[in-house]
């Protein structure tokens, strides 16, 4: 008898300690943010089927359901804390699967309500709690996460990481520091700790930022998506989630319906899935598909610019820059930018020189092709000084500018790319979108002439140019693609 348990016990030794195979059709998505993410909407009963392929990774331990930190289990809502309810991350991982036959999607997500950008920052979040520890956010940031959200989340990133590989990090926050213009680099700093701690390379993990709800639907942070769409040009392999037409709870001014998340989770993985090459429509009825003008050939020199007129886009955000029906700068997506009652959406360049420098004027073009005129003076982009509220379209009061001097005046350089940046001489910074000129860093735009959705006839200046529109991995438009892996038409495609 002793012998026999004797052998029993050493055939047991080798399975001490013994990890699971990393399965590579496992795919693995970081989600953080604050209570959007958290999940906000009451789950209702076609909420509560769940494929067993779409797992989540308790990040804390759950009462009810009963559920233990650090082990994985089927997604059904709430997947995020027991705070929580019906959020973006439950549709992302349902279209994800559906999409995807052959893998399983699993979300690791740490989120509290209220919470500000900060408290995922690593080097930060101690001193925002100790400033502010009776806030709800503080508290469930103790109770759940052992007060460091941050580390929770590179934890159980670490856990996924030993079954499954992860493919992306999904973002919703900002309305509790809405409009802040340093969020942009707070995202892109957390962004980049997270890639370090986890071992991870950009190229392979992108990053999904949402949109928070929208005025026409009630929201009360709409302004902050002017931040938002910054991401891309921020961090180049981020991308942009729009929350055009989502419907709000209709209780507050944050907030989504249980339909919203359904709809908001899905976009997520639209996103997702084009950069692997699928394509998943959104249902007819949620959005309705553009048929105005959009961005069509990119220029891709200073010197293609001379004579021609070109839309201003952030092609990450899908919004571009136009002159309103006034002096106003207005900034939006394409449907409201390009639109023929504005003041016009084109521009044109004048060169001028500044010091015995060269420089730019950027010369406002109306919807007819004409030059656009101001109060009988000729319109062109102007910077406010970087303590004002915006740009504006207007003549050239002072030298080179309409508020201050050389406030008119740009400084435009192309990036292979990534596109061109937009250097105000007067503030010294750079444009980022309506605002004033007063982003520190460079921030790229795409130059281009505009199609009509859905052809290929270029309209007013545009002249169609052969080939295919090519994309890198992590979306971003490439004019001359060299060898490596791209995206043409939905597929992807190696080139040699």
């Amino acid at each position: 008898m002793k012998k026999i348990f004797l052998a029993c016990a050493l055939l047991a030794l080798p399975l001490i300690g013994a990890k699971a195979e990393v399965d590579p059709n496992f795919y693995v998505y970081l989600c953080f943010g604050q209570s959007n993410m958290e999940g906000n909407a009451k789950p209702e009963a076609v909420d509560m089927t769940v494929d067993e392929r779409f797992q989540m990774l308790a990040t804390c331990d759950f009462d009810n359901p009963k559920r233990t930190l650090g082990q994985w289990y089927t997604a059904t809502p709430p997947i995020v804390s027991p705070a929580g309810g019906l959020g973006m991350s439950d549709y992302f991982g349902r279209t994800m699967i559906k999409a995807l036959p052959d893998v399983k999607v699993g979300v690791v997500a740490v989120a509290m309500g209220g919470s500000p950008i900060e408290m995922f920052d690593k080097d930060k979040y101690a001193q925002k709690l100790k400033q502010s520890p009776n806030e709800w956010w503080a508290t469930l940031a103790k109770k759940y996460y052992g007060g460091n959200p941050y580390q929770r989340l590179v934890d159980m990133g670490k856990k996924a990481q030993e079954v499954g590989v992860i493919k992306g990090i999904l973002l919703h926050q900002g309305c509790s520091n809405c409009g802040d213009p340093s969020w942009p680099n707070m995202v892109k700093k957390i962004y980049n700790d997270l890639l370090a701690d986890l071992g991870l390379e950009a190229a392979d993990v992108p990053l999904f930022v949402g949109e928070t709800l929208r005025q026409d639907q009630g929201g009360g942070c709409s302004s902050h998506n002017t931040q938002v769409a910054r991401m891309p040009q921020v961090v180049p392999t981020s991308h942009v989630v729009s929350s055009k037409d989502i419907p709000g709870n209709g209780v507050d001014p944050w907030h989504f319906s249980a339909k919203g998340y359904r709809m908001f989770g899905k976009r997520y993985a639209i996103e997702a899935l084009r950069l692997m090459g699928v394509e998943v429509e959104d249902d007819p009825e949620e959005e309705q598909p553009v048929d105005g003008l959009v961005p069509g050939e990119a220029f891709t020199s200073i010197n293609a610019l001379e004579g021609q007129s070109f839309a201003i886009v952030n092609e990450g955000g899908k919004r571009a820059l136009y002159g309103s029906d006034n002096q106003n700068l207005g900034y939006e997506e394409y449907d409201a930018a390009f639109a023929d009652s504005n003041a016009g959406y084109l521009f044109k360049t004048e060169s001028v020189k500044v010091g015995g420098n060269n420089y730019y004027l950027l010369r406002l073009i109306t919807p007819t092709g004409s030059p656009y005129n101001i109060w009988g003076s000729p319109g062109y982009l102007n910077s406010q000084p970087t303590t004002g509220w915006c740009s504006f379209i207007l003549g050239l009061n002072n030298q080179n500018g309409q508020d201050m001097e050389n406030g008119a005046v740009w400084d435009i350089q192309y990036e292979e790319g990534l596109g061109f940046s937009l250097k105000n001489i007067g503030t010294g910074l750079y444009l980022y979108s309506n605002a004033p000129a007063n982003s520190e860093t460079p921030v790229y735009w795409n130059f281009c002439k505009l199609k009509q959705a859905g052809t290929n006839a270029i309209q007013q200046v545009c002249v169609q140019q052969p080939g295919n529109v090519y994309y890198d991995l992590s979306g971003r438009r490439v004019a001359i693609p060299a060898k490596g892996i791209y995206i043409i038409n939905g597929k992807k495609v190696v080139i040699k």
